[in-house]
């Protein structure tokens, strides 16, 4: 026989905290409900950024910055698509984007330049717009005073163009630079920073997953809390094999004898569930060395996958089954309120630290193996968390001499048959060395004590 080895520590960056939080679900609520349509931002030059998202802005209670934030992770996490709105250009000196156009001359890059018809006087080669040439309603060269007649004979239409005022160049294409509002300065095209900005809707292949994260799965973090673990969402874990693993939630709840792990997997999809994902699931948890597991699926999982789940000993939901479990009551407060390192004192005193706790506990306790050999267990304590049971198998050995592997080993065999992993000894007055060495092994908690139960002292 072998013990699965402790489970590995977890990872409590914020990486693998709460997926979201409660502004975030109130608006993927209103989004699933229908409430909110498409998040378009709104152009507002007086904003800092040039623009807003009114409705959601006011759903999540923060400003623009803010809530961009919240958007662009959602849009990460691949539960919000993004789409290309518009882009916008800000001043490179106060990163206003209340910013103007202004066109320049190429050459010098004067903003004195004139648009229009360009003619070209042939005899004296004045090129000027044809506003330079009106005269009286006469078309006369500014430069040599002469009229023009005849066109295509003394003079040309070079078409619609620009002419610089102060270096007389003539072009068709201007240089733009950009005059920011708000302080004034004047910055070339190449030099302004552009910025996309997006507009943001449900991703509809996420909706059902979505549905589940934002009530039922909330409320199962909420009902374990309530029954004393400590919850992580999208834990990080490290296995055995040193492989680094993810699991959707992992509740931790230390009674102060023994800590008890749940891995839950979720797994949500249009059709049915089927082996590898089972499998993936089982693999991880073994490698990291959890033995409560739960999955929950929807809608429901194929009957190949159904099979394994049962052999592996895998809790599986579906919706339903949810539901039942987070309709139970509240638990109700432990007698003993939220345990701390337990100190062995006495047998009578373990029993009524477990029952505490909550658990049931029976005294030589008969049960049948996988084996079918029947089993007498000293203490058996019993906790139904509404979700998973938990099962803690104590064994006593008394004697004059310290207890050996024999016994330990005895204890260890039977609580394997019975497939019970969380096992406590009792030893009086003590284990031997190799007693010792194979309890920690197969991660047996033990107290060794001088007597099990001291002596009352007379009143």
């Amino acid at each position: 026989m072998t013990a699965d080895g402790p489970p590995m520590p977890v990872d409590r960056s914020p990486a693998t905290t709460a997926v979201y939080d409660e502004p975030a679900r109130r608006l993927i609520s209103r989004l699933l409900s229908g409430e909110s349509g498409d998040i378009r931002p709104h152009l507002d030059f007086a904003s800092d950024l040039g623009f807003t998202f009114p409705a959601a802005e006011q759903v999540l209670g923060s400003p623009t910055d803010a809530t961009l934030s919240v958007l662009e992770a959602l849009a990460e996490r691949g539960i919000l698509k993004k789409t290309f709105f518009d882009r916008l250009i800000r001043c490179p000196q106060c990163n206003s984007m209340n910013l103007r156009p202004t066109t320049h001359c190429p050459k010098c890059g004067s903003a004195n330049i004139l648009r229009g018809r360009v003619l070209e006087h042939l005899p004296c080669k004045y090129v000027g717009v044809e506003d330079e040439f009106l005269v009286s309603g006469r078309y006369i060269c500014p430069k040599c005073q002469m009229e023009l007649r005849s066109i295509g004979v003394d003079f040309q239409s070079m078409g619609l163009l620009r002419k610089c005022v102060d270096c007389s160049e003539v072009f068709n294409v201007p240089a733009l630079k950009w005059r920011c509002l708000k302080c004034s300065s004047l910055s070339a095209e190449d030099k302004v920073k552009e910025v996309n900005i997006y507009s943001y809707s449900l991703d509809e292949a996420r909706r059902s997953r979505l549905e589940f994260d934002i009530s039922p799965k909330g409320r199962l973090v909420e009902f374990l809390k309530g029954r004393g673990y400590d919850v992580v969402e999208n834990a990080r874990m490290k296995g055995r094999s040193g492989a680094e693993h993810r699991i959707d939630m992992l509740a931790t709840r230390d009674d102060g004898i023994v800590t008890h792990h749940i891995a839950i997997g979720i797994e949500v999809a249009a059709e049915k569930i089927g082996l590898e994902k089972i499998f993936s699931f089982d693999d991880k948890t073994y490698d990291i060395g959890i033995h409560d597991k739960i999955m929950i699926v929807i809608p429901d999982l194929e009957r190949e996958a159904e099979t394994f789940a049962s052999q592996q000993r895998i809790k599986v939901l579906e919706v339903t089954d949810l539901e039942s479990v987070l309709g139970r009551g509240s638990p109700q407060p432990l007698a003993g309120g939220k345990a701390g390192p337990f100190q062995f004192k006495s047998k009578s005193h373990l029993v009524s630290f477990l029952k505490g706790q909550g658990y049931d506990v029976v005294e030589n306790a008969g049960i049948k193996g996988r084996s079918g050999a029947e089993h007498r267990i000293d203490l058996l304590a019993t906790r139904d968390d509404g979700i998973v049971t938990h099962r803690i198998a104590v064994g006593v050995e008394a004697g004059a001499e310290k207890i050996g592997l024999d016994r330990v080993f005895d204890f260890d065999d039977k609580t394997y048959d019975i497939g019970i992993r969380d096992k406590v000894f009792i030893a009086v007055p003590g284990l031997t060395r190799e007693a010792r060495q194979f309890a920690d092994r197969q991660r047996i908690r033990v107290f060794e004590a001088k007597e099990l139960e001291p002596p009352v002292s007379p009143t």
